[in-house]
């Protein structure tokens, strides 16, 4: 059986759907839209993160946590990777981005385990 909880909407899935809206204009606001891969990164994980918001709001599932919570350490080790850390507008957002996804991911999974709400495999 799979993971599942109908629910109302957890005030972590709409943070979580603002944080994907804010990774995704982030490098329009930042002024770093021509950075290439790095801004391109903030795109794509920007709208993977709002549609995994949208989806947990809709149909709860706990994967969509975890995926939140490996894209969330993805977004705060990146400006390394992307050898972009020496930007602190690009390293704080993607700091705070990351770190947040993760705290929230862990959060709303803690929450729904330790409430009994999802039903648990046969």
């Amino acid at each position: 059986m799979a993971e599942h909880t109908s629910h109302t909407p957890r005030w972590q899935d709409v943070i979580n759907f603002l944080l994907g809206a804010w990774l995704f204009v982030s490098p329009w606001v930042l002024g770093y839209a021509s950075a290439g891969t790095t801004a391109i990164n903030a795109w794509i994980f920007g709208v993977i993160i709002a549609v995994l918001a949208l989806l947990a709001i809709f149909a709860y599932q706990a994967w969509e946590e975890w995926i939140n919570a490996v894209i969330g350490v993805w977004i705060f080790v990146s400006p390394w990777v992307l050898h972009v850390s020496a930007d602190p507008k690009i390293l704080w957002n993607d700091l705070i981005v990351g770190a947040l996804l993760v705290v929230l991911a862990l959060w709303s999974v803690s929450v729904e385990h330790s409430s009994g709400e999802i039903a648990s495999r046969s």
